[in-house]
């Protein structure tokens, strides 16, 4: 697959390969590079087992024409012999964002998710928010949800990139939807409990500094807060490997926001 998505390079096919940590659920995730060009490329095969993920591919190539200049524009796409093959523009000095307290990283993330929650949802076949946590609800819950902005929805710190000037880079839309525009930075800020040690009054300070969540309604925020914490209670308890920080970061902001009222 690296000597297919190779052959889009420029040059005389001579490159360098380095795989990408952090690639998700990708099959293969490398930086190949030429003399005068990189490029970050991502995949997945089209089969029984793997089409939930080859299908999420399939969707951020979609949404990457409606993204901003803070995510990486995708150069082109390939299928080939049951392959989706995604080839993006490289970040530049590109390193995972570092979450912890004091980080220089997070003054730029919040101005890449002050950029993102003004983007509107497009018309694609995007879940809706209430669709992705509703079950975890109720049906009166539903328009505290409800909104007509892109959300990305998995704001990891693997899916952050930090160029070398600083600026913050938001990767990997395979798990985009439509929701309220607040409703990802309050995503982030379990993250920031999770991946950067935060505590929950921390993690909402730097979610505030985003206008989105600023401006959302404390019961809003509670309902998705719990709804999240119960549904990677749910995966936990189901055996998914590797989720016992952000479990545990989820679950201490729901109850950080259990107390407010709407």
């Amino acid at each position: 697959m690296r000597e297919t998505a190779a052959r889009h390079l420029p040059g005389d096919g001579t490159y360098t390969a380095v795989d990408a940590l952090g690639g998700g659920a990708s099959a293969v995730a490398a930086v190949l590079s030429t003399g005068t060009s990189t490029v970050f490329v991502k995949g997945m095969p089209h089969g029984h087992h793997d089409e939930a993920e080859a299908d999420g591919l399939d969707l951020e190539y979609e949404v990457n024409a409606q993204l901003p200049g803070c995510c990486p524009r995708v150069l082109w796409r390939v299928t080939v012999a049951g392959w989706t093959l995604l080839g993006f523009e490289a970040v530049e000095g590109g390193e995972h964002a570092e979450f912890a307290p004091g980080s220089p990283d997070l003054e730029p993330i919040v101005q890449a998710l002050t950029t993102i929650s003004g983007i509107p949802a497009p018309s694609l076949p995007l879940l809706s928010a209430w669709e992705r946590w509703g079950y975890y609800c109720s049906e009166a819950d539903a328009p505290l949800l409800h909104g007509d902005s892109l959300l990305h929805t998995d704001l990891a710190a693997t899916n952050i990139l930090i160029s070398q000037d600083g600026r913050a880079h938001v990767i990997d839309w395979s798990w985009a939807a439509q929701g309220a525009s607040w409703i990802d930075p309050a995503l982030w800020a379990i993250r920031l409990i999770s991946d950067g040690g935060h505590t929950p009054a921390e993690a909402a300070h730097w979610a505030r500094k985003v206008p989105a969540f600023r401006a959302a309604a404390p019961g809003a925020v509670a309902v998705l807060s719990q709804a999240e914490a119960a549904r990677w209670a749910d995966l936990y308890a189901d055996g998914t490997p590797g989720i016992e920080g952000v479990t545990r970061a989820s679950r201490l902001w729901a109850e950080h926001w259990g107390t407010r009222s709407a």
